[in-house]
């Protein structure tokens, strides 16, 4: 068996879509000759943490180091406030932290203020590197600064790098950083730091292609492996028919994934046909963030059917998207075309029909090439309340399912395949 350090700030017991990939490759890399040893830091003051997914971790190697970055500070004091007997919420010093953090940090650190875990980890990673017969470093993002230790202990330690991109660094959006020079400065240091590693990924194609151009390297160092679906997940759980019809969104919830549009486009409908709320079940699986969900459904007269269950293990939400009878799926009509979330490819395994509220790009693809659903333009409020109605009409006519049912496919996004296909670029590397 080969070895390969797998670093990834984002590990179990936290939660939410950006820690499932860096798992499942982890707990699928053996199966294809590769053993994980996971770098990761400590405990952080998160959205939303998920102890069941310690399970899938229980039989790696999971390393965990201090950090300075301002997640981690902010633990540090909630910690010592809940000693104290404090609310670690109203603590004045985690106030200031958390103000610190939104509107300082994108002036003094690039890419991110995950800088500030490197010392940590490169401190930590060289003294693995030391004691075990490694053959290869990779790298997952975000936050970007991870791959700037991946480039240092390239050069520290000769081994081969891999660099896996979740989000796309070059196209960083211009509300996150503060100046022109800051974009520029990004831009610079993304590319450099593309350019050192051996091979690169992308979660998307857009993404891929985007590093390529900015690069101008050779093809071959570039490959795409989407996220996907761990069929592991779905076993033994089997959908159920109720009096009501049920909408289920899972993931986050943040004034960018801005759910008020399709509120509005509900109330429209129950406007148009008020039976719909006899039977209508809304239902809100994931973290809210920077949002007011409570006073958004009062304002549309919707919190008689709509529960905020908020964020739930991995395994729930698996279930309640298999007992669905329609599932919303939100990206902004800003997001970079390349973004393709985790959860897009357990919506598609769920086998539900997907009400999408998103603008063209590889999400809107999927669910048209796979034709699980309907792609609504975000904001289009009376095209959203028409094809909730639509959906209303078969459910009570049992006849809500797919136009047409095509599975094929779909088993391209199992998360054992697409651990093969990672085993696959590092064999190019280490045959």
């Amino acid at each position: 068996m080969k070895k390969v350090l797998v670093i990834s700030y984002y590990f179990p017991p936290m939660g939410m879509g950006g820690v499932q990939r860096t798992l499942k490759f982890a707990k699928y890399l053996p199966r294809f000759g590769w053993t994980p040893t996971v770098l990761t830091v400590k405990e952080v003051a998160y959205d939303a943490y998920d102890a069941t997914l310690l399970k899938e971790a229980a039989a790696l190697p999971v390393i965990r180091t201090g950090s300075l970055d301002p997640l981690r500070l902010r633990w540090k004091w909630d910690r010592r406030s809940r000693i104290r007997g404090d609310d670690p919420g109203g603590h004045p010093r985690s106030q200031k932290l958390e103000r610190m953090n939104r509107r300082l940090i994108p002036w003094f650190f690039l890419p991110d203020s995950k800088l500030l875990w490197l010392p940590f980890a490169f401190t930590q990673a060289i003294r693995l590197l030391r004691s075990e017969p490694f053959d290869l470093i990779f790298t997952t993002s975000p936050p970007h600064s991870a791959h700037l230790l991946g480039a240092r202990l390239k050069r520290a330690a000769g081994l081969p790098w891999v660099a896996d991109f979740r989000d796309d660094w070059l196209g960083a959006s211009p509300d996150t950083l503060p100046t022109s020079f800051h974009r520029w400065m990004n831009t610079k240091t993304a590319v450099r730091t593309i350019r050192q590693a051996d091979r690169l990924i992308g979660v998307s194609r857009p993404i891929t292609e985007r590093m390529l151009e900015a690069t101008g390297r050779n093809s071959r160092d570039f490959f795409t492996i989407l996220n996907g679906y761990d069929r592991d997940d779905f076993e033994g759980i089997k959908a159920t028919r109720s009096d009501r019809f049920r909408i289920v969104y899972t993931g986050t919830l943040s004034p960018v994934l801005n759910p008020e549009p399709f509120f509005r486009g509900v109330a429209r409908a129950i406007a148009d046909h008020p039976d719909v709320r006899s039977v209508l079940s809304i239902r809100l699986f994931g973290a809210a963030v920077g949002i007011d969900l409570k006073s958004m459904l009062r304002a549309y007269d919707l919190e008689s059917v709509t529960e905020i269950a908020g964020y739930r293990p991995h395994t729930e939400c698996i279930r309640e998207l298999i007992r669905s009878d329609m599932l919303l799926f939100i990206l902004p009509g800003s997001m970079d075309e390349g973004m393709v979330t985790g959860k897009i490819f357990e919506y598609l395994a769920a086998g539900k029909p997907i009400l999408a509220l998103t603008p063209k790009g590889e999400a809107e693809r999927l669910i048209i090439e796979h034709a699980r659903g309907v792609v609504v333009p975000p904001e289009n409020v009376e095209i959203i309340a028409n094809q909730i109605l639509r959906a209303y009409t078969l459910w009570k006519r049992r006849d809500l399912r797919l136009t047409v049912t095509r599975w094929e496919g779909i088993e391209d996004y199992e998360r054992r395949q697409l651990t093969r296909d990672l085993a696959g670029v590092f064999q190019t590397l280490v045959p």
